[in-house]
């Protein structure tokens, strides 16, 4: 009998702790609040954005401007020390300035072949026969600035002022005497679209400009508006 008490009354006690330490309360969980379907965004409260709405901002803590300059690159050429650029570069050259108009020469296929000589700022019109509706038409060829120098360039009809479809015409191309020397002037009669060998006449004269202004001239108002 001694043996069973003692496990019992040990047991007792046990349970007599057990019913002084009282339970922990359960936290509830917190809920959610009901929310409105209808109703709009939330706005947060002005009162609470006031103090950073009224912060000031102290430009003298920010970066100055001027101060904050680009590096250039590490190949860049210093502009101090490259110094001017010596000679000329491409498109520099010089216009030469056009002599004064002194008259006129007039020029026509039954000059194919032969020698014109000209003075010192005669323009030299060139008159051929053409046909533009048919595509062909007169151009120079292998024109460069020597002796003369391109003028201007017209087509017009042979007897009036007008070209009508169909109808021949003339091609006037005007050079001009620019300065002393020799040149040949040839124009072709082509298509612009086909081949440059492919050309259907030729018509060329060899141009002598003198240094003074002895060789024949037309009038200066005969000669073609640039």
């Amino acid at each position: 009998m001694k043996v069973l008490l003692v496990p019992c009354l040990f047991f007792a006690a046990l349970g007599a702790t057990w019913a002084q330490d009282p339970a922990p309360a359960a936290t509830p969980s917190p809920s959610p609040a009901a929310q409105d379907p209808n109703a709009g965004p939330t706005v947060p409260d002005p009162a609470a954005l006031g103090p950073a709405l009224r912060e000031e901002v102290n430009l003298a803590d920010t970066a100055n401007s001027e101060s904050m300059e680009i590096p250039p690159p590490p190949d860049a050429t210093d502009p101090e020390a490259a110094g001017e650029i010596a000679g000329k570069l491409p498109g520099d050259e010089e216009v030469p300035q056009r002599p004064p108009v002194t008259g006129t020469l007039e020029v026509t296929a039954q000059d194919n072949g032969k020698v014109v000589s000209a003075a010192l700022g005669n323009l030299i019109r060139i008159t051929l026969e053409s046909n533009p509706s048919t595509g062909y038409n007169w151009e120079l060829r292998g024109f460069e600035y020597g002796a003369a120098d391109f003028y201007a360039s017209d087509v017009v009809a042979r007897k009036s002022g007008n070209v009508f479809v169909g109808a021949p015409g003339n091609t006037i191309l005007t050079l001009q005497a620019v300065k002393a020397g020799t040149q040949q002037i040839t124009a072709v009669y082509r298509r612009p679209w086909e081949a440059p060998d492919q050309v259907a006449a030729t018509f060329s004269f060899q141009l002598e400009v003198a240094g003074d202004k002895a060789a024949p001239a037309a009038p200066p108002e005969a000669s073609p508006a640039p």
